[in-house]
């Protein structure tokens, strides 16, 4: 009998580690996340009378690629997008103008959870290599002493961010996710799903 209690117990001890490492970021794990941004990044302070803003949404994929080191690395993709609009009335000026952000970016990121001992918690760093587009377009009217301006604009270009980033599990396949960085924000939150 006490035998078979010890082999149950030994059982259970080699089994715990594996449990304990079913929330961690591991290959072949999928990773999806809704979120939105906050702070600074393409017009989030601006406010005001006649000011109207979308929220900046995102949403991301990782994929767990496998070992590097004593973490896992994974691969996978962003977007976001964020919209700005003012309109005002003046004495002779209407103001129309609007501005549309996107940005389209490759992810690599590093997951390393050995230093925390949390099998709910995930901790990641990461680069992003991104496609960044600004849209402009104004309607603004000038009154009797000026024009109607319809004059619209585009740029874009490409770069690389970085982030760190921590994930939470509040099950099995639902958490909550938080951000640090520059992607569409500098800080980004929102909801975690395991795929």
């Amino acid at each position: 009998m006490k035998t078979r209690n010890a082999l149950g117990v030994l059982f259970l001890a080699a089994s715990l580690p594996l449990s304990m490492n079913a929330q961690s970021f591991q290959e072949g794990d999928n990773v999806l996340g809704v979120g939105v941004g906050l702070l600074g990044g393409y017009s989030v302070g601006f406010t005001g009378n006649g000011v109207t803003q979308s929220p900046a949404i995102n949403l991301h994929f990782d994929h767990g690629m496998g070992d590097l080191g004593p973490g896992t690395w994974g691969l996978g993709g962003y977007v976001g997008y964020k919209t700005v609009g003012y309109k005002s009335n003046y004495i002779y000026y209407n103001y129309d103008y609007h501005y549309s952000y996107l940005v389209i970016g490759a992810r690599g990121t590093w997951h390393y959870n050995e230093w925390h001992g949390n099998d709910k918690l995930d901790t990641y760093g990461g680069l992003m290599l991104a496609y960044r587009s600004v849209t402009y377009k104004d309607n603004t009217d000038y009154g009797p002493y000026g024009y109607l301006n319809t004059y619209s604009y585009s740029g874009s270009g490409v770069g690389f961010s970085g982030f760190l980033g921590a994930r939470y599990y509040f099950t099995d396949k639902i958490g909550a996710y938080a951000e640090l960085g520059y992607g569409l924000t500098t800080l980004q939150i929102g909801l975690a799903v395991k795929l």
